[in-house]
């Protein structure tokens, strides 16, 4: 016959190993539940952090793109300028053309002064110069305009695209307002 003691150690051992059992179990599912809570938490984070990333790029997309708009808008206002001042020096290269014609041809413009007889080749030679002149000044101004309106874009471009963020938008404003093309008038 078994004695007593050993039955009592043997459910003593028995009921130590299912405590410990159901310690080890109630860890383990504790365990996962906070594992679960981090991840939960991991979660949360990134996408958090994945949406105002996000916004802070829809931000920045938008402010480039009404940069993009505003320097267009003064490429366009400065294309108008300059083909007002193309406009302008063609009529005074034209007048400039009649007034040499004028002198050329005396018989045509009645009005028109007359040259001295000694210095008829030496007249004619210095309206042809300045007729010349005036074209190739013309021609000069009007380059030197689409330059000016080839840089002015680029630069509101650089400014649109290139500016740090920490710029507002009030500053962008102020910086593509400062330019402005200007050509002398014939």
């Amino acid at each position: 016959m078994i004695p007593m003691r050993l039955y009592i150690y043997a459910a003593a051992v028995a009921g130590i190993l299912a405590a410990l059992w159901g310690y080890g179990y109630h860890q383990k599912q504790q365990g996962r539940a906070e594992g679960k809570a981090e991840l939960a938490a991991y979660i949360a984070k990134q996408t958090t952090d994945t949406l105002q990333d996000s916004l802070a790029n829809q931000e920045t997309s938008l402010l480039k793109q009404k940069a993009v708009d505003r320097s267009r808008q003064n490429d366009f206002e400065n294309t108008k300028k300059l083909a007002d001042a193309n406009t302008n020096l063609r009529g005074a290269v034209a007048g400039l053309r009649d007034t040499i014609a004028a002198f050329d041809h005396p018989a045509k413009a009645s009005d028109a002064p007359k040259p001295s007889a000694g210095t008829d080749e030496a007249a004619t030679l210095a309206r042809e110069l300045l007729g010349e002149c005036a074209i190739r000044h013309y021609e000069l101004a009007k380059e030197a305009g689409e330059l000016a309106a080839q840089v002015i874009g680029l630069q509101g471009f650089v400014l649109a695209i290139a500016l740090p963020q920490s710029l507002s938008l009030k500053m962008r404003t102020s910086v593509l307002s400062v330019t402005a093309i200007t050509l002398p008038v014939l």
